[in-house]
């Protein structure tokens, strides 16, 4: 029953995870795409941000899978900034740093997906 409970107040912060990592991920999509174009990157800059309620607390995979996309988020997202003077050290970043943080995104979205779809116990 506590199970339950849980799940249930859970669900809406699942729900947003879930939906902030998706838009990540097509943002880094999009400047991996086009990693000279400014506004595409501000679009990532904007993206890596990550709103202080979403953090996942109750389940360990999540909490570890969620820690490890936002610090490679914040740690991007630093180094872009970095670069503001260098529009090709920016590029070069994005290409060499986005996809590592899309598997991270990729992963995390496979246990987002797996709890929630996971059968519930009474």
């Amino acid at each position: 029953m506590g199970f339950l409970v849980a799940f249930g107040d859970w669900g809406p912060l699942l729900s947003r995870l879930y939906r902030k990592a998706e838009a990540l991920d097509g943002a880094c999509l999009r400047a991996w795409g086009h990693p000279q174009d400014h506004a595409v990157r501000d679009e990532l800059l904007s993206a890596l941000e990550w709103d202080s309620s979403l953090r996942p607390d109750h389940t360990p995979v999540i909490r570890e899978l969620f820690v490890e996309v936002h610090d490679h988020s914040v740690d991007l997202s630093v180094r872009i900034r970095a670069t503001a003077d260098s529009p090709e050290g920016a590029a070069r970043l994005i290409s060499d740093r986005v996809q590592g943080l899309r598997q991270r995104l990729a992963t995390l979205l496979k246990a987002l997906e797996a709890r929630r779809t996971a059968p519930r116990t009474e």
